[in-house]
């Protein structure tokens, strides 16, 4: 029988590797201000667009890390030079395997990328509440 305080810290071990907590929590905090202003009355329209755009920011900050990873432009061709031996154009020829792997590599995101991706989210959310 596993035991769930075991699994719980296991899961919160892992949660503290992929996302900046302190952060995370502080955004949350700062949305939760910010719906309840919006709630009481003061210009909530307004309130839920300024939320839903920073948290597009957020969204659009984390594909941005995403992409930096994905090695886009790993793998161009190469042509021969005008004079270049046959030998010194396989020498420098691209290493197709290489270039395979890293193209074929899965998708990686940066602490800071799903941190991001989290607080956009959470802003998205507020933003959605703040209107209802």
């Amino acid at each position: 029988m596993i035991n769930k305080s075991i699994l719980l810290e296991k899961g919160m071990q892992w949660f503290r590797r992929k996302i900046y907590l302190k952060t995370l929590a502080a955004v949350l905090l700062l949305a939760i201000v910010c719906v309840i202003v919006a709630r009481l009355g003061y210009k909530q329209v307004l309130v839920s667009n300024i939320l839903f755009m920073v948290g597009l920011f957020g969204v659009c900050i984390s594909i941005v890390d995403i992409l930096l990873k994905a090695h886009l432009l790993a793998g161009w061709f190469r042509h021969r030079k005008k004079g270049e031996t046959d030998e010194e154009y396989q020498k420098n020829k691209i290493n197709v395997r290489k270039v395979g792997s890293l193209k074929n590599a899965p998708i990686r995101s940066s602490k800071f990328g799903s941190s991001c991706l989290a607080a956009g989210c959470i802003f998205i959310f507020c933003a959605v509440l703040a209107t209802l």
